[in-house]
């Protein structure tokens, strides 16, 4: 445009901008820009080197003070740029530590051949009605050969200890299993957990992260116990839980039939099957 009124110097800006098809604001609006030192955009190196001169100052300063700083100073950035520069220049304040991906081998998942050869664990939550609404932690353990509940236990807390206290009382009733199937909690990778099954010659099966389908027995047993017993009463303390789950415990190992076994009970099952037991207690 301004070569066009050097040449034609009786032109008005009027008539260039009707030609050239331009609002005459946006021309005073450049001008004005071109004037105005503190309207020009700074390159993101300048930004940057702002940003951690700030920073150096106000080291407890986050993203939204520096910013506004920066602003109240006179810079005129958008928010959106300010962020992008901000954590490009790894100023942020966050570093939240990534834990390690747990890695698992996939394990056959067909159940074994013989009664107490392999047993499964899970737990389930649930709460307590009180002034408290305390939390509760249930403990199942599952023969995946006959499918008997060996253990069901509720307890506001299940510690690795605790754990262990548990499957030593069923293995001293029934002998100790080749393998135990179970997730990755953090009380099933603890090391005292480990120790315990190298001493008694146990392979823990862990399964897969994300893969609760790989430790499908005890799935189906938290969601019978979940079905019939948790979903149709109102817990009003710890003990109240432990009776009723003591009655359900014998009605699905003594009168349940379950489909797998032909609607034999677990407890028949075992008692027509004595020789397929993988290792028993020595009477």
């Amino acid at each position: 445009m301004g070569q066009i009124q050097i040449r034609h110097e009786r032109l008005s800006k009027r008539r260039v901008c009707r030609w050239l098809r331009l609002r005459r604001s946006t021309i005073y609006a450049i001008k004005a820009h071109r004037k105005d030192p503190s309207t020009r955009v700074r390159p993101d190196g300048f930004i940057i080197d702002l940003m951690k001169k700030v920073r150096q100052t106000h080291r407890a300063w986050g993203f939204r003070l520096i910013f506004a700083y920066l602003r109240k100073e006179g810079e005129r950035i958008g928010k959106r740029r300010a962020h992008r520069l901000y954590m490009a220049a790894k100023l942020s304040l966050h570093r939240n530590p990534k834990k390690p991906r747990i890695k698992r081998v996939f394990e056959k998942l067909l159940p074994p051949e013989h009664i107490n050869e392999g047993w499964a664990m899970d737990f389930l939550s649930e709460w307590v009605i009180g002034e408290k609404q305390q939390s509760v932690r249930i403990i199942n353990v599952v023969d995946e050969c006959s499918r008997k509940d060996l253990w069901v236990e509720a307890a506001h807390s299940i510690t690795a200890a605790k754990l262990i206290e548990v499957l030593n009382m069923i293995g001293e009733m029934r002998g100790w299993p080749r393998y135990i199937r179970c997730d990755n909690g953090p009380e099933f990778i603890s090391y005292k957990l480990q120790e315990w099954a190298a001493d008694k010659k146990i392979k823990i099966k862990f399964i897969q992260p994300g893969k609760p389908t790989q430790n499908g027995i005890i799935e189906r047993l938290n969601g019978t116990v979940r079905k019939e017993y948790l979903n149709l009463h109102w817990f009003y303390s710890l003990e109240e839980i432990n009776d009723l789950l003591g009655q359900w415990f014998k009605t699905y190992n003594f009168d349940r039939p379950h489909s797998c076994l032909k609607y034999q009970t677990p407890s028949a099952f075992e008692n027509l099957n004595q020789n397929l037991y993988f290792r028993m207690v020595p009477g």
